[in-house]
């Protein structure tokens, strides 16, 4: 019954190959008497049957690997974390490497990264270059910046781009925060700028900072903020941020982000100060779900 499904598979022009890649924990070296298969555990928390080899989609993945190799005491770790960012029609043989003499100490070690010969990469398309315009940038290099030195006139500018040196450098309690400020502070100018496709120059923003960051490197600090978020420490900093206060400076970065045919009329961001403490209790109770002070 099979049979006529393959033959119309094959005369169709719509039965393509989807892009994979693989992982191969079944060549450790035979030469080298310390050096063992793997074995698959889990892949991005979802368990697996002990496989030495497995088809994954490309992208990043959190793979756990256990070493077939003998381990005398009990206490000895059997499983290790590889974040592999695996790339279209790659095939990543991996092993674990024993200390001399069998010694329970080991680590992955990524023999060869190979192509599939039968895998068919997806078509190259042209890449698409972002402008990021100079109101979306910080006017000199932004370090990354603590809690401390955060105030009212930190523009999410200047924020985002801090956020993404803080990670660079997994400085995380200072990422977190520049990160919860840039949220509320960006949510406030989207109140007080009515023109809606202005928003739309936050993105740019985190395309020239978080998102320039390695897979890694953002998987580590979603990880990190998952944490905090389940823990009792959201209300801290619910707290903080009503410390800093309602921004106090023009968001000419979003003011002057107009599409190109767009007539440019001035808007003024003066608010009475009654107003502007509804649109920062809104900022805190609808964007970061903070109870009221």
């Amino acid at each position: 019954m099979k049979l006529p499904l393959i033959i119309g598979c094959l005369i169709l022009a719509g039965c393509k190959s989807i892009p994979y890649a693989m992982i191969d924990g079944s060549q450790s070296k035979v030469s080298d008497a310390d050096n063992y298969n793997v074995e698959i555990v889990a892949i991005d928390g979802a368990f697996q049957s002990g496989k030495l080899t497995k088809n994954i989609k490309p992208g990043y993945h959190t793979v756990h690997l256990s070493t077939t190799g003998p381990l005398r005491s009990r206490k000895a770790t059997s499983t290790l974390v590889y974040p592999l960012v695996a790339k279209e029609c790659m095939r990543y043989v991996v092993t674990a490497q024993h200390g001399p003499s069998n010694k329970d100490a080991w680590e992955i070690r990524v023999l060869d990264e190979r192509l599939i010969p039968t895998c068919t990469p997806s078509p190259v398309e042209p890449e698409q270059v972002v402008v990021i315009p100079n109101y979306a940038k910080p006017s000199s290099e932004v370090s990354c910046l603590t809690a401390n030195e955060l105030t009212q006139q930190t523009t999410p500018v200047v924020l985002l781009n801090s956020v993404a040196a803080c990670i660079k450098s997994q400085d995380y309690d200072s990422a977190i925060s520049g990160y919860f400020l840039a949220g509320a502070y960006a949510y406030f100018d989207t109140l007080r700028v009515p023109n809606k496709p202005s928003h739309e120059v936050v993105e740019l923003i985190k395309k020239d900072s978080i998102w320039t960051l390695s897979a890694l490197e953002q998987q580590h600090f979603e990880q990190k903020l998952a944490e905090y978020l389940g823990s009792e420490q959201k209300q801290t900093a619910c707290s903080w941020v009503i410390s800093v206060g309602e921004p106090d400076y023009a968001p000419l970065y979003m003011q002057q982000h107009q599409p190109n045919d767009a007539v440019i009329t001035e808007t003024t961001t003066e608010l009475p100060a009654e107003i502007k403490d509804t649109l920062f209790k809104a900022t805190l109770t609808d964007y970061l779900g903070c109870p009221l002070p």
